[in-house]
């Protein structure tokens, strides 16, 4: 019996914590730090090919890594690269076949104003323009 009921509090508990794991939603402390804006023009026809275009974020140590806050839409490469020489790491972006219109990104990258290199982070922007 006394298993049974340890066994249930241990459930119950695990249950309880579920929600604080799968929250993709962290609000990092904000650093004070203003967003940083991009704004991109990319060609996409299909007699030229579609227009691949980078972005460098900046120089991160090895253990620092940026990571996708929102997603493009309407893409065909949509990816964070890191030079392993250099530690700069950089945003690439290709837009789906034929596509035409605007596509939006935000890019969590870590910063070290106060030290605290876990958790501080700044907001990279990207407003991407697809056009023929």
């Amino acid at each position: 019996m006394k298993k049974i009921i340890l066994l249930l509090i241990v459930s119950f508990s695990l249950i309880s914590c579920v929600d604080l794991f799968l929250d993709d939603d962290i609000n990092y402390p904000d650093t004070g730090e203003p967003v940083t804006s991009f704004q991109i023009n990319v060609g996409n026809n299909s007699a030229g090919g579609n227009n691949i275009v980078e972005s460098s974020l900046g120089t991160y140590r090895e253990d620092q890594s940026a990571s996708f806050k929102l997603q493009a839409q309407h893409y065909q490469i949509s990816k964070l690269e890191r030079n392993q020489d250099t530690g700069e790491i950089i945003y690439i972006y290709q837009p789906q076949q034929d596509y035409v219109g605007e596509d939006y990104v935000e890019i969590l990258a870590p910063t070290d104003s106060n030290g605290n290199r876990v958790f501080e982070s700044k907001v990279f922007e990207f407003q991407i323009n697809v056009g023929n």
